[in-house]
């Protein structure tokens, strides 16, 4: 049996995906919405220079997981729901028990 000493914070696991066939967007407005969300690497002056343009999740503490996936904290999520409802993505999301270094990097506090 497994017993824990402190409180359990709880996260949101979101698993995104953005349509492009069925609705009639763009592969140019599908990368931009990605963009937005995860940010990306930019280069200036023929790839002599190199930035990176953050995205939302760059704004709040978030764990990046592959194929879309990715964790943020609840009361950060209606800030992300809001984005993805505004620009035609579909989401599907679960509420999750981080594990201890989830938890330290989402900044969660324990209770």
């Amino acid at each position: 049996m497994f017993v824990h000493s402190r409180s359990l914070d709880t996260a949101i696991l979101v698993h995104v995906w953005i349509p492009f066939r069925h609705n009639g967007m763009e592969r140019k407005e599908q990368a931009r919405i990605y963009r937005k969300l995860y940010g990306y690497r930019s280069s200036s002056n023929y790839g002599k220079y190199h930035y990176d343009v953050k995205g939302i999740l760059d704004s709040v503490p978030s764990i990046r997981y592959e194929d879309g996936n990715f964790i943020v904290r609840e009361e950060d999520f209606p800030v992300i729901k809001k984005f993805l409802e505004e620009n035609g993505s579909s989401y599907r999301t679960w509420k999750v028990i981080p594990d201890e270094d989830e938890v330290k990097k989402l900044k969660l506090h324990s209770g």
